[in-house]
């Protein structure tokens, strides 16, 4: 099955939500455990979930702000306004606007649009990972200048912080160098378009996670939990690697600290 309606429903929307919701200073607000909202959050969720209904009025919705336990179901839109909404409120252009999209028990398609580069990238399931309409790839760890992100090892929750450490000591001593961008949907395309070799990250909330993770595979990378198996949606580790070997160098690197 194709989708190309619906991507191109998408690729067409977000640039133009975005510029609509710049024409005013954007409100900054707070959710629970001081998360930041913003106005342009709202704005851009909602009127996006509107174009999409008027184009497929039977369509669910997944969404950060709007719909956030709702279940996934043929058709369903995952939809994150902005990641990055803490870069987005502190005049950081490190920060994106997402969409993945679920149907017959995958993520079939996805967009993510960093909006002061004007770049969107794309997937859908089994056609490749794309930017601005070129192909892209994931990197090659034989490379001598590899880069790593870790996605929320300040997050204020109850989760066992260790991996993030055990991370940090196999970037040092594999002489990886390791970003924290704050941005997980920036950042998992900066796996799939080769900037980044690995990322590790414990963020387990679907609109941050599902749109990055086709782009990555699409684009010839790995997505995988703590076990080395393919990363099912609620697995409690995350992990993007652009190749075999750097999975099997990370994972003797961990095995070797239970030991």
């Amino acid at each position: 099955m194709t989708y190309e309606k619906e991507l191109q429903l998408i690729k067409s929307t977000l640039p133009r939500l975005f510029a609509e919701t710049e024409k005013e200073q954007a409100k900054i607000s707070y959710k629970k455990m001081s998360e930041v909202v913003t106005s342009s959050d709202l704005f851009i969720e909602s009127e996006l979930i509107r174009v999409i209904k008027d184009a497929f009025p039977s369509d669910f919705f997944h969404s950060e702000e709007f719909n956030q336990y709702t279940e996934l179901k043929n058709r369903t839109w995952i939809i994150d306004p902005i990641d990055g909404t803490s870069n987005y409120a502190h005049a950081l252009d490190l920060f994106v606007n997402q969409v993945a999209f679920y149907d017959e028990g995958n993520i079939v398609l996805s967009v993510v649009y960093y909006p002061r580069v004007q770049k969107i990238f794309y997937a859908v399931k089994g056609e490749g990972a794309f930017m601005n309409g070129e192909k892209i790839s994931v990197a090659d760890s034989t490379s001598k200048n590899n880069l790593m992100s870790l996605v929320g090892i300040s997050h204020q929750t109850e989760k066992n912080k260790d991996m993030f450490y055990q991370m940090i000591r196999f970037g040092y001593l594999n002489n990886i160098k390791i970003r924290m961008l704050g941005t997980l949907g920036y950042e998992m395309t900066a796996v799939a378009s080769g900037s980044f070799s690995m990322l590790y990250t414990d963020v387990k909330n679907l609109w941050d996670i599902a749109p990055g993770m086709l782009l990555v595979r699409e684009a010839g990378g790995y997505v995988v939990n703590q076990d080395g198996d393919d990363y099912q949606f609620g697995d409690e580790h995350l992990f993007c690697f652009c190749d075999k070997a750097l999975i099997e160098k990370a994972f003797l690197f961990m095995a070797s600290l239970e030991g």
